[in-house]
């Protein structure tokens, strides 16, 4: 999971997160969203069969400053018992198939969002190789406890126990909020 592809997915992850989103009771915006990518990072699956994004995204669908926390998981083969948690089939360039999930419903997810709360395993950058991520900090001490998305992620200092993830701004200007909470 440590390689970043540069290479194309057909259709892609924000083509298939914009169908996807509206029917989530999270949604909050009006119609179809106009998603931009502006932050989030990776985890690696120990096993190297299960990419870990948490992605951030920006809705540009209306004159609001939404935010939302969308963390993936992705899959050669389907996720047995998965089918509620299922986004969409890509197909990755490199890769073939890819079934994409809301890793919400990921084992492999959850166990490495432990692990990050533990301080057991490092966040990667969410486009460079390789490359572990000094912005993500844990922020308390949530060691030994399950981690719980944050789908609307608000820029801030907390004293929650989580992991406090980075996005940036219309201006280009980097935020910081909590986007894992503990459970």
């Amino acid at each position: 999971m440590g390689i970043v592809y540069n290479t194309s997915m057909s259709p892609t992850k924000n083509e298939l997160v914009s169908a996807w989103l509206p029917k989530q009771n999270f949604y909050t915006g009006k119609g179809t969203p106009k998603l931009q990518h502006i932050g989030g990072f990776r985890l690696e699956d120990p096993q190297g069969e299960v990419g870990i994004e948490l992605r951030i995204y920006a809705d540009h669908s209306d004159t609001s400053d939404v935010v939302d926390h969308l963390p993936l998981t992705y899959r050669g083969a389907p996720l047995p018992g998965g089918e509620k948690h299922l986004i969409g089939i890509s197909e990755h360039a490199i890769l073939g198939p890819r079934y994409i999930y809301d890793a919400a419903g990921d084992p492999v997810f959850a166990a490495q969002a432990r692990q990050l709360l533990a301080g057991k395993t490092a966040p990667q950058h969410h486009s460079e190789s390789f490359t572990d991520d000094p912005r993500i900090k844990v922020n308390g001490n949530p060691a030994g406890k399950e981690a719980a998305i944050i789908r609307k992620p608000v820029s801030g200092a907390s004293s929650a126990d989580g992991v406090i993830g980075y996005w940036e701004n219309a201006l280009g200007q980097e935020l910081t909020g909590l986007v894992l909470r503990t459970a």
